[in-house]
């Protein structure tokens, strides 16, 4: 198992017969050239790969909230009916998604949003009559197409959303959401984790990124599309090799060995 980037990338300039590098953070050329591309193909080599993820890299974060954000003021501007509210939190909001306004604020509803104050938390609605506002409550995000939003933890890819174990089948990645219509409390998402420790790497990762990585650099430093076709060659062969061995990771439980006890106390005529 490599022990470092550097190391990484050293075996990607021996597979190309490429001048070995001292530092990634070196001034020479293949040092530049190595530090500029490896976070690029770190990350490609993460999210292509077997279908729920990486092992080292699969991680599930549980009991995700619906993307909300408690009400501190309700502002009414009486002679144009135009409502403005702030939230303790940003909101993510954008003029024409909806918004539902619930928890005794006065305006429990669902409104469209008109506008959204600069960066802050604020954003505006109309109403055809005034009323009188509490300033308290939550706002929940609607949409017409997806009914709620949930933030996607730091990750590379969303692998799987699941309400108590089962997965939902109606969602879709909008941005660093995801939207769906199936859940109105909270869900758990399977990411795909955005590791940097090359110490956690297993070696039939390495073996693709290297290989990943060696394409990549070929392409900048050579130029030689013979030898680039061969290693995308490699590239296929060894990738599902690396998926079967990362399918092997786990536990297996022990299976029963009854048949053998019989077998050896059976009485011989």
């Amino acid at each position: 198992m490599a022990a470092s980037e550097t190391a990484i990338c050293n075996l990607s300039l021996m597979r190309m017969g490429q001048s070995l590098i001292d530092d990634m953070d070196g001034t020479e050329v293949n040092e530049k050239k190595c530090a500029a591309i490896f976070d690029q193909i770190r990350d490609e080599t993460l999210v292509d790969g077997p279908e729920i993820g990486w092992k080292f890299a699969h991680r599930t974060y549980h009991g995700i909230d619906d993307h909300s954000a408690t009400v501190s003021s309700i502002a009414v501007l009486v002679a144009a009916s135009t409502i403005t509210v702030t939230t303790a939190a940003s909101h993510g909001l954008v003029a024409g998604d909806m918004v539902e306004l619930a928890g005794d604020t006065g305006y429990d509803d669902t409104y469209d949003v008109v506008s959204v104050v600069d960066a802050s938390p604020t954003f505006t609605f109309v109403v055809a009559a005034t009323f009188v506002a509490t300033g308290t409550g939550t706002a929940h995000w609607r949409s017409e197409e997806y009914s709620y939003r949930y933030a996607i933890p730091t990750s590379k890819k969303v692998v799987k959303v699941k309400v108590g174990g089962i997965e939902l089948t109606d969602w879709t990645k909008r941005g660093t959401n995801i939207v769906t219509n199936m859940e109105d409390e909270e869900v758990d998402m399977d990411i795909v984790q955005a590791i940097t420790d090359v110490t956690l790497f297993p070696e039939h990762f390495v073996r693709v990124l290297v290989l990943k990585l060696a394409i990549a650099l070929h392409y900048n430093m050579t130029q030689d599309l013979k030898a680039i076709q061969l290693l995308a060659i490699e590239l296929d062969l060894a990738m599902p090799k690396a998926i079967a061995m990362d399918e092997r990771e786990k536990y297996v439980k022990e299976s029963s060995n009854s048949w053998a006890e019989v077998g050896n106390t059976q009485e011989i005529e």
